[in-house]
């Protein structure tokens, strides 16, 4: 099987569902899953257009520091990830980072940590769409590697490892059904670091299609064992400023994978 989806376009030429073409994209994509969190990364943009909003997702296209980049809400869920890479290959898209929040599964992850996924549980649905489970969701390396530059030189001490990603979010999140900490004991004892619902669709779609940089930068809450019914990221006072050394994290790291060669898939001849 070659993994080359059809180009579907609308009536003037937009991708489907992202509704964007060619002329609306930079080179690197951040996608938060949540689109108000678009408008507050790109006001660190040195320029930045609103150039579409399709089902509800905004997206922003501009430069940082003269690099050409976008953010786009992708929307909650590995499916809705899943579309925004098929299309966003077909426009020449290089490199897509999620940048988003997490629950932690760790005890001894201190709150507010910032996450960079190495890899991700395939506990969704939609790359299984794709291939079998035995086919692993691992992030670029040169995209962790840049996520990792970027904290420190923000004095920021990241938590590299696996998350876990998932469909149903009141199974396994803060206000989950009873018996949650029990679906997640096996996660935890293997060490994986916070649970999501994103990342694994990311990579392992990005993997297939290739050419493409695929990552992830989570900030995580509080640990989940100890907060059952509780939300401990976006309700925090400091929510706000969290996002913005986040969104600086993330910039810089793009800024650093810009200076890099492209990304060659083997399978082109």
């Amino acid at each position: 099987m070659k993994y080359r989806s059809a180009k579907l376009t609308n009536a003037e030429g937009k991708m489907w569902h992202i509704g964007l073409d060619e002329n609306d994209c930079g080179k690197h994509f951040i996608l938060p899953a949540d689109p108000g969190r678009c408008e507050m990364v790109a006001k660190y943009f040195d320029e930045a257009k609103l150039v579409a909003i399709s089902r509800g997702n905004p997206t922003y296209t501009g430069t940082y520091h003269g690099v050409p980049l976008s953010i786009m809400c992708t929307g909650m869920g590995a499916m809705a990830v899943s579309i925004a890479v098929e299309e966003l290959k077909h426009l020449g898209v290089k490199t897509m980072i999620r940048m988003g929040t997490a629950g932690s599964l760790q005890p001894n992850l201190p709150s507010d940590a910032f996450v960079i996924a190495t890899g991700a549980i395939r506990g969704e649905g939609a790359s299984k769409e794709y291939i079998p489970l035995e086919y692993p969701a691992v992030a670029d390396v040169d995209v962790v590697s840049a996520l990792r530059q970027a904290c420190l030189e923000y004095g920021v001490k990241p938590y590299l490892g696996i998350v876990r990603s998932h469909d149903s979010f009141y199974m396994e999140s803060p206000g989950a059904h009873e018996g949650y900490l029990e679906r997640v004991k096996v996660w935890e004892d293997a060490g994986a670091l916070a649970v999501e619902n994103e990342s694994s669709a990311l990579f392992t779609v990005a993997s297939l299609l290739g050419g493409i940089r695929a990552g992830t930068i989570l900030m995580c809450g509080d640990y989940l064992g100890n907060n059952y019914g509780s939300m401990s990221t976006s309700n925090k006072d400091d929510y706000a400023k969290k996002v913005e050394l986040m969104s600086k994290i993330t910039l810089r790291a793009i800024e650093i994978i810009d200076g890099l060669e492209d990304l060659k898939d083997l399978r082109d001849h």
